[in-house]
């Protein structure tokens, strides 16, 4: 089995002590304490006699997480899903009604779909990178197949704060924002939706700054960035247009 440590050392007891958890695949990977994402000890998959069947093993542990539709995190952005199409439909009634949750749902799902604010990763990114790492799996790389399940898995944490932020939950979204940053640190959508996130709550200049860490791992969406509302109220600001000129001509 998996064993995950807290990383919190000095704001958790269970950090403090060095507690070891043993999750089995699809069980909630926060400490049980102080609620922060815990760490993989990929030290333990490194020692010992039998490291490549222990690798295999925790290969095979991410595969079943990811698939069915994503485990634990397909669990938690349905439900973010299910929020978003109430909060649509909640003014509507009879047939009306079901055709806006209808709508919601489905706008959650489409490719770089807004659900109210932000910028969300499609579902067509997300199948690609589960089947990239059913790829490495077959291919005996477990270490790489541990990496795009990290990846899938910061993607779906990404769409949960979305439609966290859209219900006015904003120390959630951020909290999950900074989890995905922890699964995969590269994700551009990451910093974009966090950058959303502090516009909201009137902290500009930071806003500015997870922008450009956007845009330097990679930002693909400046299309869509366009249209996106939130950002109405930044779009003059010679520092952002400065941003958007240098890195959108050389993507």
């Amino acid at each position: 089995m998996p064993t995950y440590k807290c990383p919190t050392i000095g704001d958790c007891e269970k950090a403090n002590a060095g507690e070891i958890f043993v999750r089995s695949p699809g069980e909630d990977l926060h400490c049980p304490d102080c609620s922060t994402l815990l760490e993989l000890q990929t030290s333990a998959i490194a020692k010992g006699p039998n490291r490549k069947l222990i690798g295999a093993a925790v290969a095979v542990a991410v595969v079943v997480v990811i698939g069915a539709g994503g485990g634990l995190f397909y669990k938690r952005s349905h439900s973010a899903s299910e929020a978003t199409a109430q909060i649509v439909a909640a003014p509507l009634n009879g047939a009306a009604s079901t055709s806006a949750a209808v709508v919601a749902i489905a706008s959650a799902s489409s490719p770089v779909a807004a659900a109210n604010v932000g910028i969300s990763p499609s579902e067509a990114d997300i199948t690609a990178q589960r089947k990239d790492s059913d790829t490495k799996l077959s291919q005996g790389d477990a270490s790489g197949a541990e990496s795009a399940s990290n990846q899938v898995a910061a993607k779906e944490m990404v769409k949960v704060a979305i439609a966290q932020m859209s219900q006015g939950k904003l120390d959630d979204a951020e909290k999950e924002l900074n989890d995905a940053a922890i699964r995969d640190p590269k994700q551009s959508l990451v910093y974009y939706n966090m950058a959303v996130l502090r516009l909201k709550q009137g902290r500009t200049d930071d806003a500015l700054k997870q922008f450009e860490a956007s845009f330097l791992n990679g930002f693909a969406y400046f299309d869509e960035m366009q249209k996106d509302p939130d950002l109405d109220g930044i779009r003059n600001d010679p520092r952002f247009t400065a941003l958007v000129k240098k890195y959108r001509t050389t993507t």
